[in-house]
């Protein structure tokens, strides 16, 4: 008959043994969810550079002119960056506002 004690030490080995198996199996699945979303930035992240990269090609290899082509790009990235500072300003303006109700 074995002794109360060797009974409960070998119930407390078990139990360290099911709960390291847990911690195991957790740190396991979170390590993978961990993989996946890289992966799925990682697929975003050359789709988006293949898209860019076909553009671009598109626009050089385009049947226009050398010149008329860096123009329309040139004009393109000029009304791009208008844009972007006509958002700032009134982003800015906004956040201005938002400021002064606030503060009063």
């Amino acid at each position: 008959m074995a002794s109360p004690l060797s009974l409960i030490s070998d119930a407390m080995s078990s139990e360290r043994v099911k709960s390291a198996g847990e911690d195991i199996a957790n740190r396991a699945s979170q390590l993978y969810r961990e993989a996946q979303n890289r992966n799925y930035t990682l697929y975003a992240l050359i789709a988006v550079s293949g898209f860019a990269a076909g553009l671009l090609t598109g626009l050089l290899i385009a049947p226009s002119s050398g010149y008329e082509t860096r123009s329309r790009i040139s004009n393109q990235a000029l009304s791009t960056m208008s844009g972007a500072r006509k958002m700032m300003r009134r982003d800015a303006e906004e956040m201005r506002e938002q400021a002064e109700e606030i503060a009063s």
